[in-house]
């Protein structure tokens, strides 16, 4: 009897060891896994927070950078303005105004929002201002009311000295070639557009109609 008691003893030893090693081993797995998951939520979110960080730091950068320069744009025409104002000048007085009401429209624009003006924009901006008042001169014109049209085309002339030089016949093909060897294309009327295109970004200071014919002429 006391035999099989203890070799029953013995037995249970030597199931009880294996089965206490694989609870441990189970519960080691366990933790480890747990261990494992948490380091890698702890460094997915220290990622996640710098990359924000730096996101958040190169946007505010960018807006700084925008508002800086149109900062500087704003103090720059509200000079001229009180220079103008001081000289009693109404005239350029209010064309400098009227500069200042379009690059803030522009600007704060939805469309534009984020970005920066260039100088090419601010010469559109101007060679639209010219062009509208044009069109007034010619309608003052046109019903006989000339102290209208003289005022206009006094703002234009105001207006037209913050724009360049307008691009010469030469200058234009001096670009189209320029176009057309950078980019290999044929001088054919089906690459009109394209021209056209790369001309204007070239000279924003060129008459569009101007542009046009001066390609037309070029093409085959």
């Amino acid at each position: 009897m006391s035999i099989f008691r203890a070799k029953l003893s013995t037995f249970c030893q030597f199931v009880h060891i294996p089965y206490t090693l694989y609870i441990v081993t189970r519960a080691l797995r366990a933790h480890v896994r747990i261990l494992t998951l948490a380091l890698f939520l702890h460094f997915y979110l220290h990622i996640s927070e710098k990359c924000s960080n730096f996101a958040s730091k190169f946007a505010c950068k960018a807006k700084t950078k925008t508002k800086n320069k149109y900062e500087d744009m704003k103090n720059e025409l509200n000079a001229l303005i009180m220079e103008a104002m001081k000289n009693h000048d109404s005239v350029r007085t209010e064309s400098l105004r009227a500069i200042k009401s379009a690059f803030l429209n522009w600007s704060t624009s939805k469309e534009n929002s984020g970005k920066e003006m260039t100088e090419a924009d601010e010469i559109q901006i101007i060679k639209k201002m010219v062009k509208q008042r044009q069109e007034s001169v010619e309608q003052y014109i046109a019903a006989k009311r000339q102290e209208l049209a003289d005022a206009e085309q006094a703002q234009i002339d105001v207006l037209e000295t913050f724009l360049p030089k307008a691009a010469s016949e030469e200058d234009i093909v001096r670009a189209f070639n320029a176009a057309k060897e950078a980019n290999g294309w044929e001088a054919e009327k089906k690459n009109m557009g394209l021209f056209v295109k790369a001309i204007k970004a070239a000279l924003p200071n060129a008459d569009g109609k101007m542009v046009a014919q001066v390609v037309q002429s070029q093409l085959a």
